[in-house]
């Protein structure tokens, strides 16, 4: 099997997709171009009087047809490639597209022509596509071929060993025989061709250049990346071992083992216990993102939408108490809300969310969650009467480490990386999620903030 593809880009998937999508824009392009020499012979024979041979129409209309032919043939077998540069792969199958389409080419003019036809000029096309696809030292070799053949095919003509199929009607004479006609039109077909070549390859090669030094700084940041979320797993677990100790050591204290204690001591060991569950909750979340991040880990049950929202509801009371915020819950879903997803990171998700409707509500103002259907979806919307998000900040909103520009980062602490730890979590469900402001329950000086979070029902995940 020929090597056509670079070492750089045998796991490089966007590059295989590139090829994939112009293989189907040439076969699209094929097609037109049928149309066209279609428009081109009756134009030339019912337009512009031309006189063609029965010989020659039978073989121009032939072609056309063996072209439409084994274009559909094209369109069917490329469903089948796989992407193994060992293999059989899209850069063999553009190489055999246009190896198909010279030797129609090559026929189409010897047979309309020749050097009388301007249709050879369709060679610098094919250069043009090739120099953009196919390894240089093969596109040469394609350039040298055909300007090599059509060569041969006019000194055969001029020479009389071969026959010459005459355009009547578009010369007077037959310039197979003028010697000057030949040699200048062969001159620029073959300076045109190579030049073509020259130019366009570079070009390409350029590209491709540029392209493998992108892949290889991505390649890097992901090893870096991977680096970091390692570190930070190393660390955040080493921060679990005092909390479990401090843990164990309130046990013994609430359990009695060092005598009675007061009431009150105990409520705020009671306390402290549940402040350190929270921790090593948060620990754990932050340990399964790295996960996800580093190991692209993620398991997926069926989990009750209500049940995990009503978990996170009980996690922020304190909060929304402390803020004397009005919580309102509506359940419009009669039956189960199951959804497959990751229970610790879907909890995650609105927690961030809820968190954030909090964060930036004002006092006395107040929360709503709604669950509904839309079509095969579960929608999860989170409203509050907070600060809202200017319109410009919007499009940029789920951005990592971008904030919106009425936070006063005095005021609200953050980070700018939880919507986008958000959306990712959502897309990998494959859900989406929306925001807009202001929100259902705003008003002129508190626009809030509306988060709509869309989550295919089981049926639709499993389709």
């Amino acid at each position: 099997m020929i090597k056509l593809a670079p070492a750089w880009t045998y796991d490089y998937k966007e590059f295989w997709e590139t090829i994939r999508n112009r293989n189907i824009w040439f076969i699209k392009i094929r097609y037109g171009a049928v149309l066209m020499l279609l428009v081109i012979y009756a134009t030339a024979t019912y337009i512009m009087k031309l006189k063609f041979s029965s010989e020659q129409n039978i073989v121009i209309i032939g072609l056309l047809f063996f072209i439409l032919l084994y274009n559909i043939v094209l369109t069917y077998l490329r469903k089948f490639l796989s992407s193994e540069p060992g293999k059989f792969n899209p850069l063999h199958f553009s190489l055999l597209q246009m190896l198909l389409d010279i030797f129609a080419l090559m026929l189409l003019v010897y047979f309309s022509g020749s050097i009388e036809t301007p249709l050879y000029m369709l060679f610098i096309f094919h250069m043009i596509i090739g120099s953009l696809i196919l390894p240089k030292n093969v596109i040469y070799t394609i350039a040298t071929v055909v300007v090599t053949v059509f060569t041969i095919i006019v000194i055969g003509e001029y020479n009389s060993v071969i026959p010459h199929h005459h355009l009547v009607g578009f010369f007077s004479s037959e310039q197979k025989e003028n010697f000057n006609f030949i040699v200048a039109t062969l001159g620029i077909f073959i300076f045109t061709i190579y030049t073509t070549v020259l130019i366009t390859n570079r070009i390409a090669s350029r590209l491709y250049k540029r392209e493998q030094e992108l892949k290889e700084t991505l390649d890097k940041l992901n090893e870096a990346e991977k680096i970091k979320q390692k570190y930070m797993m190393g660390i955040v677990h080493e921060i679990k071992t005092p909390i479990v100790a401090a843990q164990s050591i309130i046990d013994v204290i609430t359990r009695g083992y060092y005598g009675e204690i007061d009431k009150k001591i105990e409520e705020r060991l009671n306390r402290i216990k549940l402040r350190t569950d929270e921790a090593l909750t948060l620990i754990n979340n932050i340990l399964r993102i790295s996960k996800l991040k580093l190991f692209n880990e993620i398991s997926k049950e069926k989990i009750e939408v209500i049940k995990i929202l009503n978990d996170v509801i009980k996690e922020h009371k304190e909060n929304i108490n402390r803020k004397n915020i009005i919580l309102k819950f509506n359940n419009y879903i009669n039956g189960n809300t199951l959804v497959e997803a990751d229970k610790t990171l879907l909890k995650l998700v609105f927690s961030n969310v809820l968190g954030n409707a909090i964060k930036y509500s004002v006092a006395n103002s107040e929360i709503e969650i709604l669950i509904k259907y839309n079509l095969m979806n579960i929608v999860i919307e989170f409203n509050d009467m907070g600060i809202g998000i200017p319109e410009k900040d919007l499009k940029n909103i789920f951005n990592q480490f971008y904030r919106a520009s009425n936070i006063s980062t005095g005021k609200y602490e953050g980070s700018g990386l939880g919507l986008t730890l958000v959306k990712e979590i959502i897309e990998r469900f494959n859900g989406k999620i929306e925001i807009k402001s202001p929100s259902i329950l705003g008003n002129e000086e508190f626009p809030g903030t509306s988060v709509k979070i869309f989550l295919p029902t089981i049926k639709e995940c499993k389709k």
